[in-house]
């Protein structure tokens, strides 16, 4: 995931303040109301073409938005595949319903696979109503799910969402940008 791509991609169709409502790791503004599922993607989109301007098709403001996708490696496809024979494992995702369906569509249903092939569950911004690091959507993962904090290890690439899930009692793992993570595997 490149912020800065999507940031361009805005730029380029005239609307230069992106910037101040999207970072790799907290939304702001329409974002924010979009990832929590607070607007529709078509009120999304309505009100985005507004503060772009009508000249800038629906379109092109959608492929600008999912500009910032840059794919998922397969190595972490085969690493979920493997966990799951000998694990429960669970997505917890700030995401906006359109990111998602594109992403399970492009990067999980492949190879003779489903999305739920690689979750036993996936908690989602926008079905739940709130984002990381906000702890309700954490608690609501663990009612839901019955994991226990200190028995699960949680890995994400935001400090803020660590620092939360280190709060409720997870172990936590800060993957860097583009970092193979596989190391922390060796053993399984």
């Amino acid at each position: 995931m490149d912020v800065q791509i999507c940031v361009n991609a805005f730029a380029r169709l005239g609307y230069d303040k992106v910037s101040e409502l999207m970072d790799g790791y907290t939304q702001k503004g329409l974002f924010l109301l979009y990832d929590e599922g607070k607007i529709s993607t078509d009120d999304f989109f309505i009100e985005l073409q507004k503060r772009v301007g009508l000249h800038v098709s629906i379109e092109e403001l959608k492929e600008a938005y999912l500009s910032f996708l840059e794919g998922l490696p397969q190595y972490k496809l085969d690493l979920l595949l493997k966990l799951r024979k000998k694990y429960k494992v669970y997505m917890l995702s700030n995401v906006c319903k359109l990111i998602f369906e594109h992403c399970k569509k492009l990067y999980f249903e492949k190879n003779n696979h489903v999305f739920e092939d690689y979750f036993n569950k996936a908690y989602l911004s926008f079905e739940i109503g709130v984002c990381k690091p906000d702890k309700l959507i954490f608690e609501k993962m663990i009612e839901d799910s019955g994991i226990i904090p200190n028995q699960c290890l949680f890995l994400d690439d935001g400090i803020r969402n660590i620092e939360t899930a280190k709060s409720l009692g997870f172990n936590t793992y800060l993957v860097q940008p583009k970092e193979n993570f596989l190391g922390l595997f060796e053993d399984f």
